[in-house]
This record gives C-alpha cells, structure tokens and sequence, in this order.
C-alpha cells in the first residue's frame, strides 16, 4: 500500500517539499559538472525553491547511457519500497540520464507513477502532464542522447587530424621521446637495446632466450616487471622502430628517426612467422581456457591471455595500431562466471525455450507444407510417361537433336526426384517432425544448463575442451571505472555452438547477450 508523502516545515513554517538528489560524473575531468559543484548547486537551488534533500544517490566515472548504475538503480528501486520523497533534484537533466528518449520516457513514467517528478537547476521542475513541456524535454533528451556519439565522432575525427600530421597520441614507444609531440630518439642504451634484440632473434636466440639475457645483464629495471617474452615480442613486432608512423589506415614511411632498417624488420618478420607454429605449447594449455575464442568488440583484433601474479587476463593490443580501440582487458575467472551466468539465465527461462520451440515448428511448417499425395502420385505417374516417350525418341531423332532430347531427360528426372521427396515427406506425420525438432530443443538444453556442473567437475585440459564442444566465439567489450584504475569486463555477446542442433544457428541460440557488472581487471 502507498503511503502518503511527509512534509517538513523549515523555520519559518513553510512546508518544505522532501527531495533526494541524484549527481552523476563520467570522469573526473569535468570540472563544471564535478560531484561537489553538482551538489553545490542543487543545495542552493532546493533551499531556494522549497525542497528539502532528505537523502542523495551519487554513481561517479559512469556514462548517463547506462542503466546499470548501481545508485541510479537504487533510487529507482525506493520509489517502489520508501515512498518518503515527492522530487528528484539534479543538476541538469543529462546528469540523471543520458538515454534515448524511448528509454528516458520508461523512467519517467516510474517517476510519474509514484507521483514523484524531476527538477533540475538548469532547467527547472519537468511537468510531464503538459505536451508542450513533455515535448520539450524529449527533444533535449533526444540531443543529450545524441551527444555522446556526436562527442565520440568529433573525438576519432580529432585524432584523425592529430594523426595525418604525423604527432604521436599513443604510449611513446621504448627508445624513443616525445619532443613537440613527434617521436626523437631517447635514451642510447634504450636504443642500443633494441638493436640488440632484432638482431640476437637474427641470430637465433628465441624470445624467452633474449629476456633472460636481458635480465641477466642487469636491464630489467628498464621496463616495469623485467623482460618478459611478451616485452620482448611488443618490440619484435613494433614497426614504429623503422620510422613508420601508423594509426588505423594511415601510413607515414619516414615519420621519425627509425632505429632499426626496413630490412632487419623484414627479416624478423619473417622468422616470427616461421617459428609461429613450432613453439612449444603451455603445459596443459597453461591455464588460458578461452585461448582463440575471444575477440575484442572494440576493434575486432583477437585477444590473448597473460598471466599477472597468477591470475589469467585477456588483453587487445589493437589499439596501438587501429586507433578505434582504447584498450580492452579483463580478468579470466570473470569471463567465465559471467559466460556461465549468461548461458545458464538464457536456456532456463522458459519463455525463451517456448519462443525457440514455437520459432522451429514454424521452421518445419515452412520447409513441410501440407500436400496432397494422390495428386504428387499424379504428377509423377504424368513424369513417368514423359521420360518414357522421352526415350523412345533417343532411337528416333538425328545424331543432332540427341543432346537436347538428353537434356530433357535429365530435367524430369530432377523433377522426379523432387516429387519424390516431396512425397516422402508428406508421409512423415507432422507430430514425428515437432517430436524431433523438440527433442534436439531438450538436448540442447541439457548441455548448456549443465555447462556449470560439468565445469566445476573438470581439470583446466577438460574444462578447455567443455568451452570449446561449448562456445564458437565470444566478443567482449571492457571499461574502466575512473581514469587510471583497471578495466572491467562490461559486456558482450556469446556464439555458442549449434552446428549439431538442426536449425539453431540460423535462430535464437546463436548470439546470446554477456552481461557483466562491477568485475574489475
């Protein structure tokens, strides 16, 4: 039962409106829309409009598009369970959201509904119930929708420009310094050393070979945690080192001071690709258990596995090269949880399974139609007599005619072959058919409901082998929470393998959504 608002009168007697706040701050690099200006702001307008904040709800280094807020979704939650406050106060209606407008207007409608409603400082109390005012506010809600694209447009367009001008945007590469934001050559032993990597690998030495020496020699305090054979591979394969400058489809040959020739690179390449397929493996797979299987949504380039104090990561490195990517990385154990989760919430609900079913009976009523057998007996008693008299004729016709009277020939017995079928499958009952596609239904759920339990159960070499009977593909989409913190897995999407499930790979089980929240890399 919905209890009735509460009011407090302030000193004077007044009757002050109850309230609560929400502020929002994608990064900590808007000033004017900071967490404390925001509050600064609200406060003064409350007091000045006769409100009274009872209590404030506060999402910081979050997008407004996102309906994943954990404060946002609070807020929206006490309108159904407190029912104390009569008005949502922000700074500017973009702070609580920036969704699009048919998505806006659902949270409105929660507002409304509860006989609450929005007001902000830059705009005042919201009246949905007046067109005007309603129309108003989705057209700027559309533009604040808007925004967010608009602002990633203009800043790959800014990058763009920065980038046709040869000015390094990325990390300045190990024997190199940024001078006016072009790349000049650093430190001589930075430099040294990387000569002396492309050519020990010319010489022979292998990856984990050159780190060791490396290390050995007392240079691992040049990069964070010593040389590693991945370290050693970012240089191999860094052709900033020949003086070409690239982001995305643009190539500068000459950009900068190269440190190495184009035909030493040439040769590294090459013994790269040679040794790519004779390495030797990780024990047992070394632990990576989506090793192939995950790509970066981002960009598209694949992702692999690193391990960092023992807990496997996955990483892109696209974003050094193809400008569209600004990193994507994430844990693992968080992977895992949240592919499991997903599958396990998509094939146990029920309406999905009776959407999947109804979807492929309709399947088999297209491909089975109904059909009478005595006429198909018909036609092909009609064929029969054709190809009869169509042979016949082979005796009587000229040595010119012959190829196409075989070509008749071969056209009824197509036709033939066809009628058959047809016939054939007329005789199947359609209860027969809908048994079998319901049957390949209940196995498919029985692998995906048991991918949990069978995981649980399994080594890392067994588990590898279950993601893999599993899954087809998964891309992943991470973030980071506040500038310079870790990215955390946000989402995704799972291809999950159906090649052995009738129709399932053209319909529903194919692309399943990966959700993930507040999993940190």
């Amino acid at each position: 039962m919905v209890t009735k608002h509460r009011t407090k009168p302030d000193d004077d007697g007044q009757v002050l409106i109850p309230a609560v706040a929400y502020v929002r701050c994608s990064s900590d690099q808007q000033i004017d829309a900071s967490i404390p200006a925001q509050k600064a702001s609200i406060e003064k307008w409350a007091g000045d409009n006769g409100y009274t904040i009872i209590r404030w709800y506060i999402d910081e280094g979050i997008s407004g598009w996102k309906d994943d807020r954990e404060q946002f979704q609070r807020l929206i939650t006490d309108l159904e369970k407190r029912h104390d406050f009569k008005a949502v106060l922000c700074w500017h209606t973009n702070r609580f959201s920036r969704f699009p407008v048919l998505e806006a207007n659902h949270y409105w409608y929660l507002l409304d509904r509860a006989g609450v409603h929005l007001a902000t400082v830059a705009q005042g109390r919201q009246d949905w119930q007046d067109i005007g005012s309603w129309l108003k506010a989705s057209i700027e809600q559309h533009g604040d929708a808007q925004h967010r694209f608009k602002l990633s447009a203009d800043v790959k367009r800014g990058k763009r420009a920065v980038a046709e001008r040869g000015e390094w945007q990325s990390k300045t590469p190990f024997g190199y310094v940024l001078v006016d934001r072009r790349l000049q050559l650093g430190d001589p032993l930075q430099v040294q050393i990387v000569r002396r990597m492309f050519q020990d690998y010319i010489d022979g030495h292998s990856l984990r070979s050159i780190a060791v020496r490396l290390n050995a020699d007392g240079y691992s305090g040049l990069t964070e945690n010593g040389w590693t054979v991945t370290t050693v591979r970012e240089k191999l394969t860094n052709i900033t080192y020949i003086g070409m400058y690239r982001w995305a489809d643009i190539e500068i040959p000459g950009n900068h001071p190269a440190i190495i020739d184009a035909e030493t690179w040439a040769q590294v390449q090459l013994r790269l690709g040679e040794r790519k397929h004779r390495t030797t493996p990780h024990t047992n797979g070394g632990g990576f258990l989506f090793s192939g299987l995950v790509g970066c949504g981002k960009c598209e380039s694949a992702m692999t596995g690193f391990a960092d104090d023992g807990t496997v990561h996955y990483r892109c490195h696209g974003h050094a090269t193809k400008g569209s990517c600004d990193r994507n990385s994430f844990k693992q154990d968080d992977l895992l949880a949240c592919v499991v989760d997903t599958i396990e919430q998509h094939w146990m609900n029920p309406k999905i399974v009776s959407r999947l079913r109804s979807m492929l009976h309709e399947l088999v009523d297209a491909e089975h139609p109904k059909v009478d057998a005595m006429q198909l007996e018909g036609q092909l008693a009609t064929l029969d007599a054709k190809l009869t008299k169509a042979k016949k004729r082979l005796i009587e016709v000229d040595a010119d005619m012959l190829p196409d009277v075989q070509d008749a020939i071969r056209a009824l017995r197509s036709q033939r072959e066809q009628l058959e079928a047809a016939l054939k499958a007329s005789s199947t009952p359609r209860s027969a058919l809908f048994a079998d596609v319901d049957e390949r239904i209940n196995t498919a759920a029985s692998l995906f409901c048991g991918l949990r339990q069978e995981l649980a159960s399994a080594d890392e070499v067994q588990q590898r082998e279950v993601i893999r009977q599993t899954i087809n593909r998964i891309e992943a989409w991470s973030e980071r929470t506040l500038p310079r913190k870790r990215y955390r897995l946000d989402h995704g999407n799972i291809e999950l393998r159906t090649d052995n499930l009738f129709a399932l790979p053209s319909l529903l089980g194919i692309w399943t959504k990966l959700t993930a929240k507040s999993r940190t890399a």
